[in-house]
C-alpha cells in the first residue's frame, strides 16, 4: 500500500475510532499506536496477535444473522481495532487480536445509522486463540416478511395436485420456467394401485405419489420426500444451482426461521387446518401394511409473517393467512412434513 493511502486508511480509521467509542486523553498516545499499527507504529514486541473466527447467532431461534457488524473495542485503551460483518452463514474473522486482551464488541445491523453505535448492545470477549470460532448471541425479534411467491392454482388441470403445484410455484419464485402440469407429468414418481385377494395395493406415499393428480377420483397425494425428488429432477435437467430439501420434522421456529431468511417453504396442512380425517386406504405394495388415507391433506407454501399471522400461498383460495398457532398445529398434526427451496 502506498503511503499515501495508509494516511487515507488511518484517518478515516481514526475518525471512525473516535466517534463511536471516544478518546481519553490519558489513552491517546495508545490509541494513536494501536491505530497506526499499519506501518506507522510497531506493537510492542511482547504481545502476540491472532486473528479469530466469529459466528453470530439470533438467541432467540439459534439461528445465524447475516449482515450484522461487530465494532471491536479494546477495553484497556477504548480503541477501535476492527470492524467486520457477519456473511450469510454468520460467520466472520477478526485480524490482529492480542492474545489474552479482552475486548468489548458492539452489535448493530449493517444497515443501522452510525448513530447508533453507541447506543448498541455490548459483550465482553477475552481473546484466546482457538480453531473453533467464537459463538456470540444477540436478541433480535421478527420481523414481518412477505417473500409473495407467484400464486399458482392446481385446478382445473390437477384436481388432487397441491403438492406438485405449491413446489412449482416455490420454482417459479427463482425463476425456474417450468409448468405444474409438467412436473406432474414428467418429475413426480407415481404408482397406480392395484388389486389381489379383493385387496387394494398402492404406494407408500413418502416414495411415490398415490394415483395421478390429474384424475379427480384417482389420485390422493404424497408426502415431502418424492417432492424433492422432483425438484431435484427438473433443476438438474435444467443446470441449475437452486437446492430442493426435505425439512421434515423442523420445528415452528425452524420453519420461521427459513421465511426470515426469504426461503419459501412447502408446507403439508389440512384443507381447513381442522383435524386430521381418514377414510379408507390401501395396503403398501413394498410391506403389506395398511395405510389409511387422508381425506383433507393439503398443501400450501407458507411465504410471509406478520404480526403472528402467517401467509401462504394455497393452490386453491391464492394468498391467505392464518394465526400462526392454528397453522403450525396442523402442520404437527400432518407429521411435520416441510420441504424447501433455495439458492
Amino acid at each position: 500500500m502506498k503511503t499515501s493511502h495508509k494516511l487515507i486508511r488511518f484517518g478515516a480509521f481514526f475518525a471512525l475510532s473516535f466517534f463511536i467509542v471516544g478518546f481519553s486523553p490519558s489513552s491517546l498516545g495508545t490509541s494513536f499506536k494501536k491505530i497506526m499499527a499499519d506501518g506507522f507504529a510497531i506493537e510492542s514486541p511482547d504481545q502476540n496477535v491472532s486473528s479469530e473466527a466469529f459466528l453470530l447467532t439470533n438467541s432467540r431461534n439459534g439461528q445465524p444473522l447475516e449482515n450484522y457488524l461487530l465494532y471491536i473495542i479494546d477495553t484497556s485503551t477504548s480503541t477501535l481495532v476492527d470492524v467486520i460483518k457477519s456473511d450469510e452463514a454468520g460467520e466472520m474473522e477478526a485480524d490482529a487480536l492480542v492474545d489474552g486482551n479482552e475486548y468489548r464488541i458492539r452489535i448493530v445491523r449493517a444497515d443501522t445509522d452510525s448513530g447508533a453505535v453507541k447506543l448498541a448492545e455490548e459483550k465482553m470477549y477475552l481473546h484466546q486463540p482457538d480453531d473453533l470460532p467464537t459463538t456470540i448471541e444477540t436478541y433480535v425479534e421478527r420481523e414481518a416478511t412477505h417473500i409473495n411467491v407467484p400464486i399458482l392454482m392446481q385446478d382445473p388441470e390437477l384436481p388432487n395436485g397441491c403438492e406438485i403445484t405449491t413446489l412449482t410455484s416455490a420454482l417459479n419464485h427463482y425463476r425456474l420456467k417450468v409448468s405444474k402440469t409438467t412436473m406432474a407429468d414428467d418429475y413426480l414418481p407415481k404408482s397406480s394401485f392395484t388389486f389381489k385377494n379383493g385387496k387394494r395395493f398402492g404406494p407408500d406415499p413418502h416414495q411415490a405419489y398415490a394415483g395421478n393428480p390429474r384424475k379427480a377420483n384417482g389420485g390422493w397425494y404424497v408426502f415431502a420426500e418424492p417432492i424433492v425428488e422432483a425438484a431435484k429432477g427438473i433443476i438438474d435437467s435444467k443446470s441449475s444451482r437452486l437446492i430442493a430439501e426435505n425439512v421434515s420434522g423442523s420445528t415452528q421456529e425452524e420453519i420461521l426461521s427459513y421465511t426470515d431468511r426469504n426461503i419459501p417453504v412447502i408446507v403439508w396442512v389440512t384443507l381447513d387446518l381442522s383435524p386430521p380425517v381418514t377414510s379408507g386406504g390401501w395396503y403398501i405394495e413394498e410391506t403389506g401394511d395398511f395405510h389409511p388415507s387422508f381425506s383433507n391433506l393439503h398443501s400450501v407454501v407458507l411465504d410471509g409473517w406478520e404480526d403472528g399471522n402467517v401467509y401462504v400461498m394455497d393452490p386453491l383460495k391464492g394468498r391467505v393467512n392464518y394465526p400462526e398457532k392454528i397453522f403450525f398445529d396442523s402442520y404437527e398434526a400432518m407429521g411435520s412434513q416441510a420441504v424447501i427451496v433455495r439458492r
